[in-house]
């Protein structure tokens, strides 16, 4: 499951980041912003016209775009 499949509320736990095609700076701002393997995220909610997403990642919220979000594998917590 991608991190943008999940429904608000849910909580799942990161397991890969399929970021082979970004640049260098866009994988160094994601790892730096809490989103690496293993960190457990919840999913807050949809902008209102979809294309971004926020998320609650140890403590901090993030929005981000929904094609990097599709880059996130997660496992559903249960």
């Amino acid at each position: 499951m991608i991190l943008s499949d999940l429904s608000p509320g849910q909580v799942a736990t990161i397991r890969q980041i399929n970021a082979q095609d970004l640049p260098q700076p866009i994988k160094r701002k994601l790892l730096s912003m809490g989103l690496t393997p293993n960190s457990s995220v919840e999913f807050v909610r949809n902008a209102p016209l979809g294309s971004n997403l926020q998320v609650k990642i140890r403590g901090s919220q993030l929005c981000l775009r929904k094609d990097l979000a599709e880059k996130i594998q997660v496992e559903v917590s249960q």
